[in-house]
């Protein structure tokens, strides 16, 4: 019964954020609010931002940061409800994962919008985009054997995952700004 109320929250705040977000739209030439699509799309953004001083962008050609944003919550979503529906993976796991993930739509739109170019701000959308997800999917098809072989490194990636979110998160409310080049260094050194 928990769990049911947790994941129905979960949607309500991920639904009342991309709400917030579409609100927000920029208007474009003609006055009009920009339609997002409903379906994430391919970005091309893997190529990285152009620089860590804020003169590259690392949104994909034709998206704005609000369809953006809202293709990496979809992303996030998906990644809740595939952990949700496996009742083999420790609740404990689980929290931790659903931690990152509170912590990526929280850090992610903050960092889009206050520091859009900078290198930090690119590994953490790639992290929400498919980092997470691919990580916890692959682990989450592995046989149950297969799964006991790799659960070593499967919590060692998730904890390391939780610390940088939560220290990215840190890092925003704080806007530590010097901490910025360091923790994305370390990012790409780690996940890339």
């Amino acid at each position: 019964m928990t769990t049911i109320i947790t994941a129905a929250v979960f949607c309500i705040a991920v639904v009342g954020v991309a709400l917030m977000m579409k609100n927000r739209s920029p208007k474009n030439k003609s006055g009009q609010a920009q339609s997002g699509n409903t379906q994430p799309q391919k970005t091309g953004s893997d190529h990285g931002p152009q620089s860590s001083s804020g003169q590259g962008s690392s949104s994909g050609p034709g998206q704005s940061p609000d369809q953006e944003f809202k293709s990496i919550l979809e992303v996030l979503l998906q990644c809740n409800m595939v952990l949700r529906k496996d009742r083999d993976l420790p609740d404990g796991m689980t929290q931790k994962i659903e931690t990152i993930i509170d912590d990526l739509s929280v850090v992610t739109p903050a960092m889009m919008e206050r520091y859009p170019g900078e290198a930090l701000t690119y590994e953490i959308k790639k992290i929400g985009k498919k980092h997470l997800f691919n990580t916890v999917k692959e682990y989450l098809d592995l046989s149950t054997e297969s799964r006991k072989n790799q659960a070593a490194i499967f919590e060692e990636t998730i904890e390391n995952l939780h610390e940088v979110s939560h220290r990215s998160r840190d890092i925003v409310e704080k806007n530590e700004t010097a901490e910025f080049k360091t923790m994305a260094n370390f990012l790409a050194g780690k996940f890339s």
